[in-house]
């Protein structure tokens, strides 16, 4: 039986295998595609990709495969060899299997000898690598099982070099104790040109992987609501945010979801899934710390509010969050089973957030140009640290001063140096969100500039709120009265919705280095 097509699946959403399809573009898994495709086309040698078990690993692997397939070019081809179990009993046999990857001829006869066989895979890669014009690279899966000896032979691969590149790109993905094998290999760790470590998934992440999910198995307009927010809480606090986990159990909650009739899965159902695939020991065990780190996740309650606020609309005023306390957290646990209910606004302490490699992708239009963008997210297009972090950020980019339209533009994390505003100074906030894209379509298209003073665009992150994006009057007041003043001169549409700030504290990390003017 298709499960899938009971509930108006175009395919599996929740299936066990690593599809790339379903990679799930977070910017960890981004920064690590980019980075490793960057280092590839740069010949750049050895890298390495570490993380534990169920955290993405093999479908990044296979993602990344996709990738080196589709963006080949005429004068840069790249060869993929893919090696998923790398334990061999010898160096001689991994010698051999390598040799049969590359379709050397008379590879596997008794008579070859470790240096035969390493002269014929220098001569190959030669061939390929220098007459050709090909970067052919080896991906190995699992790479902790690499014995010790083979991979000193990927340490002699890596002296196969021109003067300009080596001649074999080597990406291994392993798990976390490949980490300790590495030091106790120093001359390989040495050459290492790239170490990316895979952490779980954070609540929200979870959320947003589970529905992109449901996206791509289904309908892309519109995926289908099959989990409140604690069913969600419950998912994460039995997976921790292993991807591997979540895609099991979810897997697990609508086969038993088609069983019962059930249209949505809520806290006491996912728990009821879990309770069934666990031993009766451990059960009472595992709720019990469930319940712990449910006080936790409490707070995150607002943020799911935040994200529906915005993705109804960018044109809302600033909020302000607050968290649950977590008696009233739990007690909404227990009684909810399908809907979400709204959170009261009561203060409560947030987990901190780890500030993003990246603030966002912006699509370049007929009016835009890297440049102005360059400007006025990072208030200078000039410094060449903001240019050269960028240009890493976009491999893809072949030259920033022709773009065509429709061209997805990453934007790294980049601190301000000098920040635009101080603790203290008054500024007027006309929009805020958490969409990078929406707010500067806001900020570079809106339809009253003729009407306003000069605007300006604050991109920061904040440890308990995350990034925010704001269109802000590029003034700053010395008072509240001053601000006041020309709020009142604003058409009524907009001063109704402004927000006059004049708070911002130690946690705060701002983007756009160009102080607003006085």
């Amino acid at each position: 039986m298709n499960y899938y097509s009971i509930l108006n699946f175009k395919r599996e959403p929740f299936s066990n295998s690593p599809e790339p399809e379903f990679l799930f573009q977070l910017p960890q898994y981004s920064d690590c595609l980019q980075k490793l495709e960057l280092a590839v086309r740069l010949r750049r040698g050895i890298n390495v990709v570490i993380g534990d078990i169920g955290t993405g690993k093999t479908t990044l692997c296979r993602k990344l495969i996709q990738n080196f397939s589709s963006t080949a070019t005429d004068h840069q081809v790249i060869e993929t060899h893919l090696l998923l179990d790398p334990t061999f009993k010898s160096s001689l046999e991994f010698l051999r299997t390598f040799a049969s990857m590359l379709e050397i001829q008379d590879s596997q006869g008794a008579d070859q000898t470790e240096w035969n066989l390493k002269e014929k895979i220098k001569n190959c890669l030669f061939d390929k690598g220098v007459d050709e014009k090909k970067i052919i690279v080896l991906i190995i899966d699992e790479g902790q099982k690499i014995p010790e000896d083979c991979l000193e032979i990927l340490r002699e691969f890596l002296n196969y070099e021109t003067n300009n590149f080596k001649l074999l790109q080597i990406i291994i993905f392993a798990q976390k104790e490949f980490h300790d094998i590495l030091k106790r290999k120093v001359n390989l760790l040495d050459r290492v040109n790239l170490s990316y470590h895979l952490e779980p998934l954070n609540f929200n992440q979870m959320r947003a992987m589970i529905h992109y999910r449901l996206r791509v198995a289904g309908h892309p307009e519109k995926a289908p609501s099959l989990f409140s927010f604690w069913g969600f809480v419950a998912i994460y606090l039995h997976t921790r945010g292993y991807p591997r986990k979540v895609v099991f159990l979810c897997h697990q909650i609508i086969l038993k979801m088609i069983i019962r009739g059930k249209k949505t899965a809520g806290w006491f159902f996912v728990r009821s899934c879990i309770h069934e695939k666990e031993k009766p020991l451990f059960r009472k065990l595992t709720w019990a710390l469930s319940g712990i780190l449910l006080v936790a996740l409490a707070g995150m309650a607002v943020s799911s509010i935040s994200l529906k606020k915005m993705n109804a609309g960018a044109n809302q005023p600033l909020q302000e969050i607050h968290a649950q306390p977590a008696s009233v957290a739990v007690k909404q646990a227990e009684s909810m089973e399908q809907e979400e209910q709204s959170v009261p606004d009561e203060p409560g302490e947030m987990p901190d957030l780890v500030m993003p490699d990246q603030i966002g992708k912006l699509s370049i239009t007929p009016r835009r140009t890297i440049w102005w963008t360059l400007y006025n997210i990072y208030g200078d297009n000039t410094d060449p640290r903001i240019i050269n972090r960028v240009i890493a950020a976009n491999p893809r980019l072949k030259n920033k001063d022709h773009v065509t339209v429709g061209t997805i533009l990453t934007l790294p994390a980049i601190p301000a140096d000098v920040p635009p505003v101080r603790n203290g100074d008054i500024i007027i906030v006309l929009e805020s969100g958490q969409d990078l894209e929406k707010m500067y379509n806001i900020f570079r298209n809106n339809p009253h500039e003729r009407l306003l003073p000069p605007l300006a665009f604050l991109a920061f992150w904040h440890k308990k709120k995350g990034l925010e994006f704001n269109v802000v009057i590029d003034k700053r007041f010395p008072d509240i009265p001053s601000a006041r003043a020309v709020v009142d001169q604003l058409p009524g549409e907009i001063g109704s919705r402004v927000k006059i700030v004049s708070t911002w504290d130690e946690d705060t990390v701002f983007f756009n280095r160009r102080a607003l003017q006085y």
